[in-house]
This record gives structure tokens, sequence and C-alpha cells, in this order.
């Protein structure tokens, strides 16, 4: 496999979360390739939009409608996305691994932490598309990959806050 690895388990190559997502129906323009960032939770906001119905202000997603109705404007839906591995298997599939991580990507940069292990990795997608050069212990990329740090842990808290209640009293 990539990266010679049989059972990817933990693992955020390109090859296994870039994975294709295609749409079919009414005002879809066939043909359309995009390659911006997406995530899941997108998917939620693309079908409301497509429906007609109101997208709640609560909703995390953006709408991929653009791109879907030809406007080669809309393949930029987000800065930024996060992926997380949680080993919720049982032990017996996973050799008891209780690997736990995070992978945020930004632009040309993908940042993977493990936690509660004081490793990672960081990889310039753009000067290495194959992830072969690991950037993490760089001396050269320690302020980038601070910064990546520090948004990825942001965009957690942001992604993982209650949304959904209205505020009843004053800040």
């Amino acid at each position: 496999g990539d990266h010679g690895l049989l059972w990817k388990g933990c693992r955020f190559y390109e090859g296994l979360v870039r994975v294709p997502l295609i749409f079919q129906g009414p005002g879809v323009k066939s043909g359309q390739v995009a390659d911006g960032l997406v995530e899941l939770l997108d998917l939620s906001a693309t079908i409301l939009d497509a429906a007609g119905l109101q997208i709640p202000e609560y909703f995390q997603g953006c709408s991929l409608r653009p791109v879907l109705e030809g406007n080669q404007g809309g393949n930029h839906f987000r800065d930024s996305v996060r992926c997380e591995y949680f080993d919720a298997l049982d032990s017996f599939f996973t050799g008891g691994s209780g690997a736990y991580a995070t992978m945020y990507r930004k632009g040309r940069y993908k940042l993977c932490i493990y936690h509660g292990l004081a490793t990672g990795e960081l990889y310039d997608l753009e000067n290495d598309p194959w992830e072969h050069e690991d950037l993490w212990g760089s001396p050269d990329h320690q302020k980038l990959r601070s910064e990546l740090v520090f948004e990825s842990f942001n965009q957690h808290v942001l992604v993982t806050t209650d949304v959904g209640s209205p505020r009843i009293a004053p800040y």
C-alpha cells in the first residue's frame, strides 16, 4: 500500500482523506471538477440549499451549491479543514493502539497531531504532494508548526461549541 502500509489506521495521507465527492441532479452542471477544501458537515448545508430550504445560522457547514451550478468562483469554500481519528474499534482489531489524532489542513500545509504523544507530522503538499518529507522536526518549520497547532485548537473549539441555542443572558 501507499507509504508501505497495508493497514492505514490512524493516518491522514491525501489518498485517505481526499476522496471523490460526486453529485448529480437538477441544476448540477455536468463535468464540474473542484479541488477546494470541504468537510463532511458541508453536505447537510448543500442538501438544504439545493432543496431551497433555509440553512440555519448555527450550521457550521458551507453550501457547495455555487460550484455544483458551474460558478467557478465557488471553488473556495473554506480556508482549512479538520479530520479526527478516535480509536473507537475494539482493541482486538487495533492491537490496543488507543490512537487519537487530529489532522489540520490549511492551504498547502497539513499538520497531523497524535494526542498524548510528543510527535506529529507536518507536510508541505505543494513541494511534497506524496507526503514523504515530514517537516515536524525541522528547525526551519517550528514557527509554522506552532501557528498551525494554535489554529487547529481554535477550530476545534469552534466546532465543539454549542451554537444551536440562543443566548438568553448578556455576555
